[in-house]
């Protein structure tokens, strides 16, 4: 008998973590502000958030790990509303022919990341 087992590790939480900061923040100047803003997106204080991407943190519940996995999965759903929307602009200004080899690819994208939340809030 086989079983998959879907776990979140803290490792994933890590990485996960580390990704939403790098996207947030634009350079030196704006660090505490990325901090704050992707902190406050997975439930966590400032100083709690910087330590679980130093590795620091002892441990990570299933909770919190949920949170991150579903504030990481916003940000993609957030990344690709704004792709479907430069598709959408280029469809309209230069006709469906320019995008229609990837349009369907960016849908099927979006319908990944909707179930992937789904899944997500139902653990």
């Amino acid at each position: 008998m086989s079983c998959v087992i879907d776990a979140f590790s803290p490792e994933e939480a890590r990485l996960l973590a580390n990704k939403m900061y790098r996207h947030e923040s634009a350079g030196w100047g704006d660090e505490e502000r990325a901090l704050s803003k992707v902190a406050r997106q997975c439930g966590m204080s400032a100083i709690s958030f910087k330590r679980l991407m130093k590795g620091q943190r002892k441990g990570v519940d299933v909770g919190l790990s949920k949170r991150i996995r579903l504030a990481y999965l916003n940000l993609c759903n957030s990344l690709i509303a704004q792709l479907q929307n430069d598709v959408k602009a280029i469809e309209e200004t230069h006709g469906h022919d320019a995008v229609a080899d990837f349009k369907d690819n960016v849908d099927d994208l979006a319908a990944q990341v909707r179930a992937a939340k789904e899944r997500a809030k139902g653990r």
